[in-house]
């Protein structure tokens, strides 16, 4: 038996993802200094996946290679708003009501899949070689952590939001009962 191949813009057309907007507030990525054009072209592209409102970059965009970046994005480059902004900037980004959540291995760290995610909220990473700065980390409203079992006790910061943000998505369709 052979399985047709569709198109997941076709497979998920008539899911309702659009109603989960409607109970909550889209979600908004943050990456904190990031270093690899790859990494903020591949989280362009995870943020219209999970249909953010935007996705925000902490840093310089001079220190990116936009050619990079863009090619990483694919066809999200153009989808959803995105942009670097500056330390003194990120808050004022982020709209009243939401919750600050960190993704890091702090002492304090809550475990994501045991952490009921709020409905409106943003999610923030730090860059590629050493996380989230403690300044930042001292914004948040908390921060969880991916357990993980094997040697290797670290995730590519695309695959750690990536984990999150789905995460977070499923409890959300849970909790509304979008299929």
């Amino acid at each position: 038996m052979q399985t047709e191949y569709i198109k997941s813009n076709e497979l998920f057309a008539d899911k309702g993802f659009e109603s989960l907007y409607q109970f909550c507030k889209k979600p908004i990525l943050v990456a904190d200094q990031l270093r690899n054009p790859e990494n903020a072209g591949a989280l362009i592209r995870l943020a219209d996946n999970i249909g953010a409102a935007e996705m925000l970059f902490i840093g310089d965009s001079t220190a990116m290679r936009m050619i990079r970046l863009k090619r990483a994005a694919a066809s999200s480059f153009g989808n959803i708003p995105w942009s670097f902004v500056s330390d003194d900037a990120i808050i004022q980004h982020i709209p009243a009501g939401y919750t600050k959540i960190g993704i890091e291995t702090t002492r304090d760290a809550l475990n994501l899949f045991t952490t009921e995610l709020p409905d409106n909220v943003v999610f923030f990473a730090g860059n590629e070689g050493k996380g989230m700065r403690d300044e930042l980390i001292s914004q948040m409203d908390y921060c969880v952590y991916i357990p993980v079992p094997g040697p290797t006790r670290s995730l590519n910061v695309t695959h750690a939001v990536a984990v999150v943000v789905f995460e977070w998505l499923r409890q959300k369709m849970l909790k509304f009962n979008v299929k």
